[in-house]
């Protein structure tokens, strides 16, 4: 991370201005989760521990220590880390703000980030090659149109117990697939997310318009399921 996203000026801007930072040890975690340095770092530990699943994890919170996002980083993309988590950041901000605006500061947030989004569509689906006839059947359309003003979209993705991670991308409905070699389209997305695990995209949208979620498997012949739940905050 040093060498990478935190070795960028727009990331390190982008931290200082909007978070409060902190990093944590897991072999320290049993301390803080005791209370020895206080109730608050004792809920924050507790967190950081419901998810941890690698051995680099960055969570963002909102102060009363509910978690909106959780992006490991070993799955940031290789081609450009530094603005997929400065992106992952800046989505992260908007829902916290999105959500604040509509149940108050002092209001204590559910646990699943962007609770308070209008539901669109639950999808259980399958991606690997071995199952599926065509590309598009790893391909989950979205329609936002009803929102007019824009606002956050926010996937949460659960990848099911078989043995290959998924990679999920978020596309403008129009974007040709497959991709030119060494293209990188997609707006957001949840990257090399590991089987049982969860994954989240958020992506801030100007208007009311349509997406595709392409799902793809780290190992091609492997097959494996997911549940993606589409939700949106709209803007104000």
């Amino acid at each position: 991370m040093r060498a990478g996203p935190l070795s960028d000026s727009e990331v390190i801007e982008t931290l200082n201005e909007k978070f409060v930072n902190t990093w944590v040890l897991l072999r320290e975690l049993p301390e803080l989760i005791s209370g020895a340095k206080g109730e608050i770092p004792s809920l924050v530990a507790k967190k950081m521990r419901q998810h941890y699943t690698d051995s680099v994890d960055i969570l963002a919170l909102t102060p009363d220590a509910e978690v909106i996002m959780h992006q490991p980083e070993s799955a940031l993309p290789y081609r450009n880390p530094s603005q997929a988590y400065l992106t992952v950041l800046k989505h992260s901000v908007a829902a916290f703000e999105g959500r604040r605006t509509r149940v108050g500061k002092r209001s204590k947030l559910d646990r699943n980030p962007i609770s308070l989004g209008t539901a669109l569509m639950e999808v259980l689906h399958v991606y690997g090659t071995f199952c599926t006839d065509t590309p598009d059947d790893t391909v989950v359309r979205i329609d936002t149109t009803p929102f007019e003003s824009g606002g956050i979209l926010h996937i949460e993705i659960q990848v099911g117990v078989g043995k290959s991670a998924g990679t999920f991308e978020l596309f403008h409905a129009d974007t040709e697939l497959p991709l030119k070699e060494d293209t990188d389209a997609a707006l957001d997305g949840a990257w090399n997310v590991s089987p049982g695990s969860m994954g989240h995209i958020f992506h801030n949208f100007s208007r009311g318009q349509c997406f595709k979620l392409v799902a793809t498997g780290a190992d091609a012949q492997t097959a494996n399921a997911f549940l993606a739940r589409v939700s949106v905050v709209p803007h104000s």
